[in-house]
């Protein structure tokens, strides 16, 4: 485990980065750079940095200090992940009766909600911590609750983060063959709004909230902490990048990898995307 020494004590909730929408944060902070960034954020409430940088820190802050701060908060996480771990294992299993569930489904015995007539099929894995709402459908090899990735250097060895949130489905959710939905990785559940549908070999990561209605064609890739608002819709193949947001019907085309916001009602094509016009007018003059 990554050594630190507390200068300054104080609370904390939850161990994430400065984008974690939660309140009660440690983060830890390695360049004097995002110091002004930290200092102004109020959902901050310790960090963990390096000597040099703790003097400008705001007093407010729990501090503590040591050569490796990203390791030693990677170390702080493991830890109340295994104490979230041991919370779930407390939690039974609601499964509502009008269920249906394929006997070679694979769900998790404890700390795993399912609701009135949910339909799962063969194949299926429902880890801890995960919630579906009434009416969803889960097709064959969907897994839910999956750990995402997010690496960290744990006890000197490169490792993947263990994650303790959730995974939360509204309801009427469909999702097809061998969809992958992510835990949270700070205890904010992955959310799919109701009425969502998502194609086969459709990949969600941790921590990312789906609005409703909204379709996600197959192969698509929505990397960790997007924001996809209400009828929106991705095609076929599209990567959309970690901590975007997707606006209200917005559309991203086939096979688009979208690096930046996308506004609603807009069409983005392309790699990178950008505005469905600007790349049509792109390909007419090169060709």
């Amino acid at each position: 485990m990554a050594q630190f020494e507390v200068l300054r004590d104080g609370w904390f909730a939850a161990t994430g980065k400065l984008s974690t929408p939660l309140d009660g944060l440690c983060v830890p902070l390695r360049s004097a750079r995002y110091v002004d960034e930290v200092n102004a954020s109020p959902n901050v409430a310790a960090v963990i940095t390096t000597r040099e940088i703790a003097g400008a820190l705001d007093q407010r802050f729990g501090v503590a200090v040591s050569d490796h701060p990203d390791a030693a908060q990677a170390a702080v996480h493991a830890q109340l992940a295994a104490v979230r771990e041991t919370e779930l294992r407390a939690q039974p299993n609601r499964i509502d009766p009008c269920a249906v569930i394929d006997p070679d489904a694979n769900i998790a015995r404890h700390g795993v909600n399912i609701g009135e007539r949910v339909w799962i099929g063969p194949n299926v894995t429902v880890s801890p911590g995960v919630t579906i709402a009434s009416d969803c459908v889960l097709h064959s090899g969907v897994s839910l609750g999956v750990t995402g990735f997010n690496t960290a250097i744990l006890h000197g060895r490169q490792r993947i983060l263990p994650h303790m949130g959730g995974v939360r489905l509204e309801r009427f959710v469909e999702l097809l063959a061998n969809c992958c939905v992510a835990r949270g990785l700070s205890g904010i559940d992955t959310l799919i709004g109701e009425e969502t549908v998502a194609d086969n070999l459709v990949y969600i990561a941790h921590d990312v909230t789906i609005g409703r209605r909204v379709q996600i064609c197959a192969l698509v890739n929505i990397l960790g902490r997007v924001i996809i608002e209400d009828e929106a819709y991705i095609g076929p193949s599209a990567v959309v990048r970690n901590g975007l947001r997707i606006g209200r019907k917005a559309k991203i085309s086939m096979g688009a990898v979208v690096t930046q916001d996308v506004a609603a009602d807009t069409t983005v094509s392309g790699n990178f995307a950008m505005s469905h016009e600007r790349f049509i007018s792109h390909l007419r003059s090169i060709r």
